[in-house]
């Protein structure tokens, strides 16, 4: 009898040994590369195989809620889903101060309100706790009996051995998911200093594009004042010069007539440029009061034309100044403000005057539906590709240089385009135009009563 009993104990401790040995080698085996929620759920499974519970789970602790939250947790066959509950119903309490909790029977009496040991009629409860790499608790393992349990040392030895590797790795998977948190913050910071050097690049472009606008604005005003030092300085010296001439008592009646005509020319000339400095400001201002009249489309032509016919040849060029009319049975009417029209047209055929040593310029209209379009076409130098639009900006000219061939203070068609504003309508170069320059200014039509 003795030696039977001696024969069962050996064997029951070959039995626990390689129960021990199958569940060392599969929870340390260095070929398992199973991690995180794989490797608590196989885990809990190879646990509760080992030590016969019905059921064991994984708990992670959160403090500020005082909740445990279940990582794993399964029966005798398969792993369930998880839950959480308050901890301070439940034996795990106990085991966030750092104990071990072994409750052989009447689990129940001692914790009546945890819900889930009623459900599931849990007798005993085995549990302890999971450790950090700083000796801090961070979770609970636990094994759940339905029937009362003896307390034995292979159960909670194996517990522990299944603690320190579980604790281990809910270390790692929290620092994972921390990693990935800091690494999301970091994208997100990325991104936004993206975006931030974008705004950054933005403003730096736009400061650049404003410096150089600031910078060509005052070489613009500075070629503006030399340019008008000399539209006024050169015809006031031809006038003084000539004025002093004529008070000579040895002058014919031809030179006298001669001198006399280039002081004219010379005083014209001097107006216009006032006149512009004047009209400049007025448009800026916006104090311009707009009083509409009719005007006689044919006769302000032809006045326009005698008058630029006897300039040109008072500066000596060979030119002819052309009227293109529309074939209509009667003199065309149109009610607008008559000074601005004129003023209008009278600057860009001076333009054109201006920029052509010889040859003609043509200046008439087009009836149209709905308005009035008026040209100005010469024979000069034409206007270099790309700035057909540019040339109508104030003080803007082609040559800045104070002593390019042809004068001008650059306000001449800055005048025209906001006076073509002010009647509702518009001014522009015809562009593509291979030989001379081509004008063009639109104005609405507004029918008179007969």
């Amino acid at each position: 009898m003795k030696h039977d009993i001696i024969q069962s104990s050996i064997a029951n401790n070959l039995t626990d040994f390689l129960s021990w040995e199958d569940c060392l080698y599969e929870l340390f085996s260095p070929e398992s590369n199973i991690k995180g929620e794989a490797f608590f759920a196989n885990s809990v499974l190879m646990l509760n195989k080992f030590i016969g519970a019905d059921y064991t789970f994984i708990g992670v602790f959160n403090k500020e809620d005082r909740r445990v939250e279940k990582v794993a947790f399964c029966n005798k066959f398969e792993n369930l889903g998880n839950y959480s509950y308050n901890f301070d119903n439940a034996p795990c309490a106990e085991v966030l101060n750092n104990s071990c909790v072994l409750i052989n029977d009447y689990v129940q009496l001692s914790y009546p309100n945890h819900t889930k040991f009623l459900e599931l009629g849990i007798k005993a409860y085995f549990g302890v706790p999971l450790y950090n790499s700083k000796r801090e608790v961070i979770g609970v393992l636990a094994s759940l009996y339905i029937s009362p349990k003896d307390t034995s040392k292979r159960i909670e030895s194996l517990m522990y051995m299944f603690s320190s590797r579980i604790g281990s790795e809910l270390e790692h998977v929290e620092k994972e998911r921390e990693l990935k948190r800091r690494n999301l913050e970091l994208l997100v910071f990325k991104e936004e200093l993206i975006r931030k050097n974008k705004e950054l690049d933005q403003i730096n472009n736009d400061l650049k594009t404003i410096s150089i606008n600031v910078e060509e604005s005052n070489k613009l005003k500075t070629s503006f004042l030399a340019n008008l030092s000399h539209e006024i300085r050169t015809p006031m010296n031809s006038i003084i010069g000539f004025t002093e001439l004529l008070r000579s008592d040895n002058l014919s009646n031809e030179e006298k007539t001669e001198y006399l005509n280039i002081v004219y020319h010379n005083g014209n000339q001097l107006m216009r440029v006032m006149d512009a400095l004047i009209d400049i400001s007025k448009l800026q201002a916006q104090t311009i009061s707009v009083d509409k009249d009719e005007i006689l489309i044919e006769e302000m032509l032809a006045t326009l034309q005698q008058q630029f016919q006897e300039e040109v040849a008072s500066a000596s060029k060979s030119i002819e100044i052309q009227v293109y009319i529309d074939e209509i049975p009667e003199e065309e009417k149109l009610v607008t403000y008559k000074e601005a029209i004129y003023k209008s047209l009278e600057h860009l055929i001076e333009n054109a005057v201006k920029f052509t040593n010889k040859g003609t310029i043509r200046i008439g209209y087009t009836k149209l539906e709905d308005s009035f379009e008026f040209f100005v076409e010469d024979t000069g130098i034409g206007i270099e590709k790309g700035k057909e639009k540019s040339i109508f900006e104030l003080f803007r000219q082609g040559d800045l240089n104070p002593t390019r061939e042809f004068g001008g203070t650059g306000i001449g068609l800055a005048i025209v385009s906001k006076y073509a504003e002010m009647l509702n309508g518009q001014v522009w170069a015809e562009s593509g135009k291979e030989n001379g320059a081509l004008f063009k200014m639109s104005i609405p039509r507004v029918k008179t009563q007969p």
